[in-house]
């Protein structure tokens, strides 16, 4: 999406970049006049190229600021979205829970004879059903009322939150309810929720959202309904305060389908109840221009993901929202200690391409610059004129190419940082997901240990010997909850009483009667010593669970008078490999990378996607980039820190963490070679003595010939692929001579000096060379190169020898040149080439091109 001129006046790093590069722009224009003024006739022939360099660095300039301003805008969007959708999908896939609950505690024995009771048989029977479901209320937390009617709409039983003892009583303000739901759960075959005005929401509030579901008698009638009110402010508090960070301009909201806000981060910032003005939900996803209380705001909304089928309640929908003003506010130094994000910005088609031709650029007036440096060597009048023109295109370019490449280091920097927050967010939001969903077994495992028939039946141990009511009730309630590979109940001596079906569905459970648990399951169910506490084994193997290890949640049974007694324990075996899976697998959403559930000591419970084992156990509490068998991958890491009680404050927590790795694409390491920066001598040189030197760079190295062996520097372009031209050969091209132009043979450079590795994609300039075949005629041959790098004079006098033992491997070397780089003045060794012995070795009989004595007159130098 192209980013809108309005939204680029608040980017200050893509208007300051606009500004540099529309400055150096000015720059090659004084640099095209100056040349043409001071020197027409020398500066012929590189005018033609300053101009089509300075057109092209314009294009790339407004490809750059747009790329730049479209990098900028997608992050933003990238953050309002992460926070939007993990926000709106959290809540989904916990009100999917509360959806089953609520069918689940309608059809309880107990509340079902309750509902269909007498009044005097209720009036008796009501002490026992506020305990039961304030019970119900203790485990399952998220609940802060739960209400019995009649079908009228008369509260049989209510718990009220407000009391001083959380006991449940009848509130005292309200005898019948005319809440809608009552009306609509007794005609619905299922559940109902809704969410608005009510007579039953909390003191100091109007709106409730509730889920109700009808009670039946045995004959099917409807005798009540069942009515469960959601935590909601409380709920959408924590879920705002987990996804938030650390950005407190961005406010988050919850709109029900009239777009009017029912939960906000920051009710002095965005108000309950008002209307914003949102695209509808049928509208182009994507960020947008919203008016909000006389300010413009850039806000994102999401829909919820699905959760089992379940999309949430209709129409709602999570918004992230920010000033206009400070939307674009620098939060951080997108490049700073991110030496990878070269490399990342790789990984896109457009910045790579941008980069690409930024390089060709560069290396064609690289090429001029040096091939004007050998012209002016042959000049007499404006030699120095040329030389000075020379140099400031080469002042130039290299400024132009440090603005540049900070500009895409910028956009590589935004990027990774885009990168950084999703896989962040990813993680946190499978760590949210793990500890919701976990939370509501260690819930599960205990209100089941509540149900009186396997309270009786394990506190008469002749009953206990029928396992066909057990199993019954045990297939029901798994059939309910497909989470589950198995249920199994056990007396107080750890022989299992009845089970649910097998692990692959083969069995319906007898198969395990009269076997033992194990002596830590029934040790554990013993030492829980009330009908809060739960216990849950490692991650596992087990008989009952295929598939490998897995979490089993263990409760006491106590019996039905002394609820100090344990008569026995319920075992409920968490389907690890469907459901840890399926969290990551919906968390991955296709992305190319991997997600995982982790244990302290780096063992993988689960994993989903193309994951290295090696690599799952590199990410570390930071958000960071790696690389990995030649890919490189971004990894985050988030612990599972707990959902309301669940791993905070009930004594478990095994420590889980969920790791998530993006993979960016192949990793590539872009030196900054000696080819891009200018080289000047190390020290004063003697006119008298001086010898050109033409430097070039191959592999990591830079290396030269003596200027007057070397023609120009051709591109590649033409270059014909002929057979037989030996292993350093790599065909012919056509270039321009003395005489006219012709075809010459071109060698690889890597080949004859040993460089190991193929070049890379942008490398490649073919030196032409002039030297003598052995027998004195002339020869001219192609020497294709990585890139050019300067033309100098030095003095021999202070060259270093080659070391000892390279004429064994090298020959061609006959010394070491000292020079510095321009800027930061660090060293670099030249390694000075002679050009017969090099031709030589790649199987060309040419006659010598040193200087008689050469040799022997370089002194023995120390390298410093």
């Amino acid at each position: 999406m192209t980013c809108p001129e309005d939204l680029v006046a608040h980017m200050r790093r893509v208007l300051v970049a606009e500004r540099d590069l529309h400055d150096l722009g000015m720059v090659w224009r004084l640099i095209e006049s100056s040349a043409a003024i001071s020197c027409p006739a020398e500066a012929a022939t590189i005018l033609p190229t300053l101009i089509d360099t300075r057109e092209r660095f314009d294009q790339l300039q407004q490809r750059l600021t747009e790329q730049m301003a479209d990098e900028t805008q997608a992050e933003l969007a990238d953050e309002l979205a992460a926070k939007a959708q993990c926000a709106i999908d959290i809540l989904v896939r916990n009100l999917f829970e509360r959806t089953a609950d609520v069918g689940f505690l309608a059809t309880d024995e107990v509340v079902a004879r309750f509902c269909a009771a007498d009044a005097a048989q209720r009036t008796a029977d009501a002490p026992a059903m506020r305990e039961r479901l304030a019970e119900y209320q203790r485990k399952y937390s998220v609940y802060d009322d739960v209400l019995l009617c009649a079908p009228d709409g008369t509260l049989l039983i209510r718990l009220d939150d407000g009391s001083a003892d959380a006991e449940a009583t009848v509130h005292p303000a309200l005898q019948r309810s005319r809440e809608p739901l009552v009306a609509q759960a007794l005609a619905a075959a299922g559940f109902c929720e809704r969410f608005g005005a009510s007579d039953l929401a909390a003191a100091g509030q109007s709106a409730a959202l509730l889920y109700g579901h009808r009670i039946a008698d045995a004959a099917g009638r409807p005798v009540g309904v069942l009515l469960l009110r959601f935590r909601f402010d409380d709920e959408m508090a924590r879920i705002f305060a987990d996804v938030g960070g650390e950005r407190p301009q961005i406010a988050l909201m919850l709109v029900d389908a009239q777009q009017r806000v029912i939960a906000s981060s920051d009710v002095t910032h965005v108000p309950l109840g008002v209307r914003l003005a949102l695209a509808s939900p049928g509208a182009p996803a994507g960020m947008q221009l919203t008016q909000f209380a006389g300010r413009d705001y850039l806000s994102l909304q999401c829909l919820g993901t699905p959760y089992q089928g379940y999309p949430g309640p209709t129409g709602w929908r999570a918004v992230a929202m920010v000033s206009l003003l400070t939307a674009f506010a620098s939060r951080r130094d997108a490049t700073e200690g991110n030496p990878a994000t070269d490399a990342v910005a790789a990984t896109g088609s457009a910045l790579a391409g941008i980069r690409d031709d930024a390089d060709a650029i560069n290396r064609e007036l690289r090429r001029v610059v040096w091939n004007g440096r050998l012209l002016a060597r042959t000049q007499q009048g404006d030699r120095l004129r040329l030389t000075a023109v020379l140099r400031q295109v080469s002042a130039a370019g290299i400024r132009t190419q440090a603005r540049v490449d900070q500009a895409i280091h910028e956009i590589g920097g935004t990027g990774l940082a885009r990168g950084r927050q999703r896989a962040h967010d990813m993680a946190r939001l499978a760590a949210d997901i793990l500890d919701r969903n976990l939370y509501e077994r260690a819930n599960d495992c205990r209100w089941w240990a509540l149900s009186p028939l396997l309270r009786a039946a394990l506190a008469d141990e002749a009953a206990s010997a029928n396992p066909a009511p057990l199993n019954a009730l045990l297939r029901h309630i798994n059939g309910l909850y497909t989470v589950y590979s198995r249920l199994v109940v056990f007396d107080r001596h750890g022989r299992i009483c009845g089970a649910s079906a097998g692990p692959q569905g083969d069995d319906p459970g007898d198969v395990l009667i009269g076997t033992s648990v194990s002596a830590a399951m029934r040790s554990a169910v013993e030492a829980l010593s009330g009908s809060e506490l739960y216990a849950v084994t490692g991650f596992d193997d087990s008989d009952w669970h295929a598939g490998g290890p897995t979490y089993t949640y263990l409760a006491a049974v106590r019996d039905p008078v002394d609820s100090h007694r344990v008569v026995g324990g319920i075992a409920i075996v968490f389907n690890a490999v469907r459901e840890l899976q399926a969290m990551l697998s919906d968390i991955l959403a296709g992305r190319d990378g991997f997600a995982a559930f982790v244990d302290p000591h780096g063992r993988v419970l689960s994993v989903a996607g193309d994951a290295p084992p090696e690599l799952i156990s590199q990410a570390g509490s930071a958000t960071a980039p790696v690389d990995h068998d030649g890919q490189r991958y971004l990894l985050a890491r988030m612990a599972a820190g707990g959902y309301r009680e669940f791993r905070t404050s009930d004594g478990h927590d095994d420590g889980v963490a969920a790791v998530v790795g993006l993979r960016l694409g192949a990793s590539e390491r872009r030196d900054g070679g000696i080819g891009q920066a200018e080289l000047r001598a190390s020290h004063p040189v003697a006119s008298a003595q001086a010898e050109e030197l033409a430097m070039f760079r191959v592999g990591s190295a830079c290396y030269a010939l003596p200027a007057q062996h070397v023609l120009e520097a051709a591109t590649s372009r033409g270059l014909v692929r002929t057979p037989g031209v030996g292993a350093a050969g790599l065909g012919l091209l056509e270039v321009a001579l003395p005489g006219g132009s012709a075809l010459v043979q071109v060698l690889c450079a890597r080949q004859l000096l040993g460089v190991p590795g193929p070049a890379r994609a942008v490398d490649g300039t073919v030196l032409v060379l002039r030297a003598q075949h052995a027998n004195g005629a002339p020869l001219h041959v192609g020497l294709r190169v990585d890139e050019v790098v300067s033309v100098l004079e030095l003095d021999p006098s202070r060259y270093h020898p080659a070391p000892d033992g390279f004429q064994g491997f090298a020959p061609w070397i006959t010394g070491l040149a000292e020079c510095q780089r321009d800027g930061d003045g660090e060293p670099q060794l030249v390694q000075r080439l002679d050009l017969a012995a090099l031709l030589q070795a790649g199987g060309m009989r040419v006659a010598s091109t040193e200087p008689q004595g050469l040799a022997a007159e370089l002194p023995v130098a120390e390298v410093v």
